[in-house]
């Protein structure tokens, strides 16, 4: 398997399936999930609630089990499917655990579709509460021991200084794989000045 720590916007990433780090109710309404439905139209949002009202249906349950993916259109993106991990409880918290589950079941749900290449935001590490380190180290575990036909795994960061962070947290964990490190053209906007607080949630609900 190949990585490579990706600095920008997810909707950017040339793979397969990209990822959002999402809530219960797969709102979309900040965030990877706001980038992909702002960037892939309105199809994708309609498919996310009608996922939610088959759970309500199903379970009576409205909210979607933390740790769980699920697959809709990419709409207008150039992308084979989006799937929406739920990276937080009904709290809005998140877990190393939750991380883990996510990085799993996206994967399991690539793997579903015949996707070759997957793009994952860093789950749970924006206002859901886990430490940027310990989600990476918690995706990279899995990445490590897990059995997927999955080639090539992006791991989306917002800014150039992350990116950097990151490698040297994924190294730690899987010191024989090489990383590769690439920037869109929203890390470049950022590097002149465009960073923000709010940026600094876009990629881990």
């Amino acid at each position: 398997m190949q990585i490579t720590l990706f600095a920008g916007d997810v909707c950017d990433v040339r793979a397969e399936a990209l990822c959002t780090s999402t809530n219960p109710r797969l709102s979309l309404m900040m965030g990877t999930g706001a980038a992909v439905r702002g960037r892939g139209g309105p199809r994708i949002l309609r498919q996310c609630e009608a996922i939610v009202e088959a759970e309500l249906s199903r379970t009576g349950k409205r909210g979607l089990p933390p740790g769980s993916a699920h697959g809709t259109t990419a709409g207008d993106l150039p992308a084979k499917l989006v799937i929406h991990c739920v990276a937080s409880d009904g709290s809005h918290r998140s877990s190393p655990d939750i991380v883990r589950s996510c990085t799993r079941s996206a994967l399991a749900a690539a793997d579903a579709a015949d996707c070759a290449t997957i793009a994952m935001p860093v789950f749970g590490s924006g206002h859901a509460g886990v430490p940027f380190k310990e989600a990476l180290v918690a995706m990279a575990s899995v990445l490590r021991d897990v059995v997927t036909e999955v080639r090539r795994v992006f791991i989306v960061v917002f800014d150039r200084e992350r990116a950097a962070e990151a490698v040297r947290v994924i190294e730690s964990v899987l010191p024989s794989t090489e990383i590769d490190l690439e920037y869109g053209p929203a890390a470049e906007e950022e590097s002149i000045g465009m960073w923000s607080a709010d940026w600094g949630e876009h990629y881990g609900r």
